[in-house]
């Protein structure tokens, strides 16, 4: 299992040398092999690797058993440990999130806050062919159907290629302990019947399932990332919006995947099937005014021949808000979720209105604000000159009643970024440079 953890780690250059890798363990078997794995190949693949567990506080005494298991593992070995913990069911019954969903936010939300180049989840070949099932039963669309990707930006899943049986016979060979989590045994939800039924089954009368689906996965997965070049293409912009007649030129399924993009942009974790489906028919319609709501209080309007999303009335001022560096901070105001995370040795990548890097070494003080537009307020621009926010905005054609809520994110001194706008052209990160990386979500 470790030649094949190695080599496609190296196949799929999930790791550059000089990385810092925080591997994210449980104690169950499949990150107790990873982190293993990982802190076995520091010298091959010229990483350095640090452990972080977080507790949920859903099983009470086992959870903290949990947590005490892997430091005691990691202090025995040398290798650096952190923990997070958070109580998740007042947070679900809060966010009506289900408590899987709940824990999946509050455990991504602490590895993204950590100082690291990568982070590794111990996702597997079995947990691959097990999320594909569940998409197509719950009639999920190609992108759904592409499975687990080996890299979402910083997230690395090195155990791929790797199935849970190969996992359990390595650990006992390598004699490494792992935890048994009781609730993976009982099917109280739908991955653990069809983990504990349905998949036996299927690998019984296909044995190599696990690496067909691999395959086809990323076959899939390219597919999906031209389709998505190709409906890129259909986006003209126009003043705020986007013209309409490139979109309807197109057949029905670019048409889709062009509006599909447009929504990610204005609702990233929310857009669903019937959203698009619905902005489908408004852009078909014969009504050059026709409107559609769509969650986040946002509208989907026609002028004519232009889609506009917007938000619905004057958005609401904000309290100058300090960020949590590294970390997470809520604006409830604005009802956005601002992940800040220090890169020490940034990955180039395109910024875009909700993720952005900015040079850390341009921040002139240790606290950073995000607060509402002064009068005064200018950002260099390409060229080296600089320009009013107030022009910008005029300039971008951003309405007035959008131009007092946009935030503006400052050291005290300077603008360094305006969320949903850009970056100052000179604190705009570098690839190998130190940056900060911002990412908004909006919430519910």
């Amino acid at each position: 299992m470790k030649t094949e953890l190695l080599a496609s780690c190296r196949r799929e250059q999930l790791f550059t040398a000089g990385d810092r890798v925080i591997a994210a363990v449980s104690g169950g078997a499949d990150s107790m092999a990873m982190l293993w794995c990982l802190h076995s190949f520091r010298a091959e693949l010229g990483i350095t690797v640090s452990a972080a567990h977080f507790n949920h506080g859903i099983r009470g005494a086992e959870a903290d058993e949990d947590e005490a298991f892997v430091r005691a593992f990691c202090e025995a070995h040398g290798i650096e440990f952190c923990a997070g913990r958070a109580d998740v069911a007042p947070f679900a019954k809060e966010s009506g999130m289900t408590l899987e969903e709940a824990a999946r936010e509050k455990r991504y939300g602490f590895l993204l806050s950590l100082p690291g180049d990568k982070i590794a989840t111990a996702h597997n070949a079995d947990d691959n062919a097990e999320t594909v099932l569940l998409h197509l039963l719950r009639g999920s669309g190609l992108r759904g159907l592409c499975g687990i990707p080996p890299r979402r930006g910083k997230i690395v899943r090195p155990m791929l290629s790797v199935s849970r049986e190969e996992i359990l016979q390595f650990l006992n060979e390598e004699n490494i302990p792992w935890r048994e989590d009781r609730t993976n045994g009982e099917d109280d939800c739908l991955r653990n019947r069809l983990r504990h039924h349905v998949m036996p089954l299927l690998y019984e009368e296909a044995p190599f399932l696990r690496r067909n689906l691999l395959r086809r996965c990323e076959l899939l997965r390219s597919e999906d990332d031209l389709l998505d070049k190709l409906a890129g293409e259909l986006l003209k912009p126009e003043g705020d919006g986007y013209r309409i007649a490139p979109i309807l030129s197109a057949a029905d399924p670019l048409q889709k995947r062009a509006l599909r993009l447009i929504l990610r942009e204005h609702l990233p974790q929310n857009a669903a099937q019937r959203h698009i489906d619905a902005l489908q028919r408004l852009v078909h319609s014969d009504d050059p005014s026709a409107q559609l709501d769509l969650p986040n209080g946002l509208t989907a309007r026609r002028r004519y021949d232009v889609l506009l999303i917007q938000k619905d009335g004057e958005l609401p001022s904000f309290p100058e808000t300090a960020l949590n560096v590294p970390g997470v901070t809520r604006i409830p105001h604005l009802r956005l979720r601002v992940v800040c995370a220090v890169e020490e040795n940034f990955q180039k990548q395109g910024n875009t209105a909700f993720q952005f890097a900015v040079k850390y070494d341009m921040i002139a003080t240790d606290v950073l604000t995000l607060r509402p537009r002064r009068t005064g307020d200018r950002m260099q621009m390409d060229g080296g000159y600089t320009k009013t926010l107030k022009k910008l905005l005029i300039e971008q054609r951003i309405p007035r009643d959008r131009r007092e809520a946009l935030p503006v994110l400052t050291d005290g001194k300077r603008v360094l970024a305006v969320l949903g706008l850009g970056v100052s052209a000179d604190c705009r990160a570098e690839e190998r440079q130190r940056a900060l990386v911002i990412t908004t979500e909006t919430e519910d």
